[in-house]
This record gives C-alpha cells, sequence and structure tokens, in this order.
C-alpha cells in the first residue's frame, strides 16, 4: 500500500515535470522557429523586389535604343516626345541606383513611362516604314517581353509581401516582430489611373 502511495507520489512529480520542461522547450522553440520563418519571408521579400528592379532596369535600358530608332522617323512633336520618354528612362534609372525598397517611387516613374511609352508607340504606328523595319520590330518585341516580366516579377513580389506580412501580425509573429523591429512591407501598387497596358501593336 505505500509502495503505491510512493509510486503515485512519483509518477505525478515525473508528469509535472516532463509538462515543466516541454512548456520550456515550446518557449524557446517557438520563438526560434517564428524568427527562422519572418527571416526567410523578409528575405523572400527581398528577393522578390530585386527581380522587379532588374526587370525595371533592363526596360529602362531598353528605351534609349528605341528612341533612337524612332528619332529619325519623328517630326518636332514627335522628338519632344522621345525627349520625354527619354528623360522617364533616366529618372527611372537613377531611382533605380538611389531609393532600393522604395516600390511607392518606382511605381510612380515606371507608371509614367509606360503612360509616355505608349504615346510614342502610337506615333510611331503612324510610320509604315517603321512597322516593317526589323531593328523597330525587335524592339518591340523586346519591350512586350519585358512588360510580362515586370508583370510576372510584380506579382510574385507582392505574392512575398503577403506572405511576410501575414506572419507579422500571426500571434507570436508580432511579438518576435516587434522584438525584431521587423516592419510591414509594402506593396507595389501603380498610382491611379496607371492601370491601362501599354500597347505596342499595330
Amino acid at each position: 500500500m505505500m509502495a503505491g502511495r510512493a509510486r503515485g507520489h512519483v509518477d505525478g512529480s515525473a508528469i509535472r515535470l516532463l509538462i515543466i520542461v516541454l512548456l520550456g522547450v515550446a518557449a524557446i522553440a517557438v520563438p526560434w522557429l517564428t524568427h527562422n520563418q519572418l527571416v526567410e519571408r523578409r528575405e523572400a521579400v527581398a528577393a522578390a523586389w530585386a527581380d522587379v528592379e532588374s526587370n525595371l532596369q533592363r526596360r529602362a535600358e531598353l528605351v534609349p535604343n528605341l528612341v533612337r530608332s524612332l528619332q529619325a522617323h519623328m517630326d518636332y512633336e514627335g522628338e519632344t516626345l522621345t525627349q520625354l520618354v527619354r528623360e522617364r528612362a533616366q529618372g527611372l534609372r537613377e531611382a533605380l541606383n538611389e531609393a532600393r525598397g522604395d516600390p511607392a517611387r518606382l511605381a510612380r516613374l515606371e507608371a509614367a513611362l509606360t503612360h509616355d511609352l505608349g504615346r510614342l508607340m502610337s506615333r510611331a504606328g503612324e510610320h509604315p516604314e517603321l512597322r516593317s523595319g526589323d531593328q523597330f520590330l525587335r524592339f518591340q518585341a523586346q519591350l512586350e517581353g519585358s512588360d510580362n516580366r515586370i508583370n510576372v516579377a510584380r506579382m510574385r513580389y507582392n505574392a512575398a509581401v503577403r506572405d511576410y506580412n501575414a506572419s507579422l501580425e500571426g500571434f507570436f509573429g508580432r511579438w518576435v516582430a516587434d522584438a525584431m523591429g521587423l516592419l510591414p512591407g509594402d506593396y507595389f501598387e501603380a498610382p491611379a489611373g496607371a492601370h491601362e497596358p501599354l500597347v505596342v501593336e499595330f
């Protein structure tokens, strides 16, 4: 009878000790795993943003070549437009070098370039000799491909931001994020009125 009581007492103590150990492990493991998840998702956002920047840079570098191929065929009004497009592309390139991690600014610059480039391509469509030229057609195809890559990169970046921000809003994520000083990511959102696609078909 005494042995049974002792065994029950030992078993109860062992269970309590096991619970304390498990709680201690959970108290260490949960923040550690949450920290690792947040770091991983923050890096995914950075990698996706680098893809957006890379594709914006490629597009901004294509534009001067396109402008050079158009200049000989443009009248005064067209020359003013080609100059504006060239300046927009230069502004985007400079912003990519200066304003790393500023999606709102880059979205505004990219939308302005897209708008004016669309106007320029429309004007270029008035010249049959351009429409049939190999160089112009090559630039046209490159711009279409560049726009598609930018769109895919934007979607991937926004998906990475969504996952990261959702992790920050989790129960444990908030505590760990506050301790690490992590802030939510910004989505790459086009400004109002920039939703129309660039039309380059004639």
